[in-house]
């Protein structure tokens, strides 16, 4: 239970406003428990199939081994009837390898009137988790564009989810969308110590009054923080549990080394190109190392998902930050290539569904499109500003030219945005400063102004996530 107080925001007052609405007009529409997969055993109509042997019936009965496949030709539906309206605000798509490289997501009440809640004209395949706004549907279809290959198109898995979502990720990213062009979470990092992972957080709290809307963790790589991480990921939920949206970070040494280990030649080190293509090379050595690393976080991460905890995750942060050992590699073969690689694992092999997963990228330069690891495999951008030149009009304008119609956010900063600056680029729906730099570089009043700024969102101003 997060227990907090909250004011009657406008943002509350129309929520207030709609559940009313809602009781009182729509008797007929059910709302789905949080983890409920609408799909499973309903009636399915599809346009085609390749054969009696992949019916539409195969992929929404929760076999992963059984699939629908159609027709050999372009333009194919896939058909699921709900039997009653439902909230919707969530699919699931697991494709075989003859997938659609564009496709839309589609409702309807009647099975005639369509509605497209998301479209995606350069899907990479493999199993994609797409959040739109909530929507009243009986009918939810998959219209299958154009093949990614000669076969036709080819799903193991259909899901729908109402409200909360697969893993409740959507009740979080809904209210991450709703704010965009209007207000901004404040946040902090609780960089090292683990062993006192709100250190800064409070600090913080001594200065404002306030909490921040967004606590930031990391896994870290020292032996007395990796010693600590159970203390970083208890805090973690408590943070959750008092109200705040949580992020965590992954400070961890390459998979050539054992953990823990240093920041100097660890952390900060470089792997040779042979390496790096052993790392992202299924079966190779060093891609073996990391998926065992990957078991170990998944543990923790599982521990929040066991306790209802949405986490923003951030794994490789400043992808175009060379002295990483994950980043600076441009490519589809680079950096974004390991994203992927991690994000399918998490996801799709040891079924973490809590995660909301951000693409992070640092102001060194403008080039950061050769980093997306795929639009399907992230659901926020975020921009780390360090550079003297601060929030300039053309890095918000490159980072909203990336991002499309997905959230954008200043994921670390030293120097922080004046609640003026977040009035002209509103886009940015939170702002992270980073630790103890919050502090080096900004004055008392300055964090004052920008927590007490009506633009700017505080842990109590944040609605209820559960």
């Amino acid at each position: 239970m997060r227990c907090k107080v909250i004011k009657l925001s406008l943002f509350t007052t129309l929520i207030i406003g709609m559940l009313l609405l809602n009781i009182g007009t729509d008797f007929n529409t059910k709302t789905a428990k949080a983890a409920e997969n609408l799909a499973y055993g309903k009636s399915v109509t599809v346009s085609s199939t390749e054969s009696s042997s992949y019916p539409g019936s195969n992929a929404v009965d929760a076999n992963g081994n059984t699939r629908w496949s159609s027709a050999y030709a372009n333009n194919q539906n896939f058909i699921v009837d709900l039997g009653t309206n439902y909230t919707v605000s969530q699919v699931k798509l697991a494709w075989e390898a003859a997938y659609a490289s564009q496709y839309q997501i589609q409702t309807s009440t009647n099975n005639s009137t369509w509605t497209t809640v998301h479209s995606n004209y350069n899907s990479t395949g493999g199993t994609q988790t797409i959040s739109f706004t909530a929507t009243t549907a009986r009918y939810v279809k998959v219209y299958c564009i154009l093949r990614a290959t000669t076969y036709g198109f080819s799903l193991w898995e259909f899901e729908i989810y109402g409200s909360g979502g697969s893993g409740g990720t959507s009740s979080v990213m809904d209210y991450i969308n709703s704010i965009s062009g209007s207000k901004t979470i404040i946040g902090i990092h609780n960089r090292e110590p683990n062993s006192d992972p709100d250190v800064q957080t409070e600090r913080a709290y001594s200065i404002t009054g306030q909490y921040p809307a967004l606590w930031s963790g990391d896994f870290l790589f020292s032996s007395s923080d990796v010693a600590n991480r159970w203390t970083m990921i208890y805090e973690c939920k408590r943070q959750w549990d008092n109200g705040s949206i949580v992020q965590l970070m992954l400070h961890v040494v390459p998979p050539t080394q054992s953990e823990p280990g240093n920041w100097e030649g660890g952390v900060v080190s470089e792997l040779s190109d042979n390496q790096w293509n052993d790392l992202i090379t299924n079966g190779g050595s060093l891609n073996n190392a990391w998926k065992r690393r990957l078991d170990t976080y998944a543990t923790y991460l599982q521990y929040l998902e066991d306790n209802g905890v949405t986490v923003l995750f951030r794994p490789f942060h400043e992808m175009n930050q060379g002295i990483f050992w994950w980043a600076g590699r441009s490519g589809s073969n680079g950096t974004a290539a390991l994203y992927r690689l991690t994000h399918d694992y998490l996801e799709n092999i040891k079924g973490l569904s809590n995660l909301i997963w951000v693409w992070d990228m640092q102001d060194l330069d403008y080039n950061w499109s050769g980093y997306n690891p795929g639009n399907d495999y992230w659901d926020i951008f975020a921009l780390d500003v360090y550079n003297g030149d601060g929030f300039t009009t053309q890095k918000y304008n490159t980072a909203l030219s990336v991002a499309g119609n997905k959230p954008i956010a200043i994921g670390e900063c030293a120097t922080l945005p004046t609640a003026n600056l977040l009035t002209s680029q509103p886009r940015w729906v939170f702002v992270m400063s980073w630790a103890e730099m919050t502090f080096d570089y900004n004055s008392n009043s300055v964090i004052q102004n920008l927590y007490w700024a009506q633009n700017v969102i505080v842990q109590n101003e944040l609605p209820e996530f559960n």
